[in-house]
């Protein structure tokens, strides 16, 4: 994969590109995000909460059409 050549992606360290992740999610998505959700950033899984919580907005905005959730998630709400 080819990453742009910008700051965001050029972190030398994994906790650097977290950090860094997570100030741009917090900028670019204020407006779609509720500060509920931009709170589960803090937390030390809050990508992965915030990933199934987007997951889920978009599976119940499109009526069940469109499905990212992983599978074990599917069969719970099924």
């Amino acid at each position: 994969m080819i990453l742009p050549d910008t700051p965001l992606y050029n972190s030398k360290t994994d906790a650097e590109f977290r950090i860094r992740m997570i100030h741009h999610i917090r900028t670019t998505f204020k407006d779609l995000l509720s500060p509920a959700d931009l709170k589960l950033l803090d937390l030390p899984n809050g990508l992965d909460l915030l990933q199934a919580r987007v997951h889920q907005m978009l599976y119940d905005a499109s009526h069940g059409a469109i499905d990212l959730r992983p599978a074990d998630a599917r069969k719970v709400a099924a």
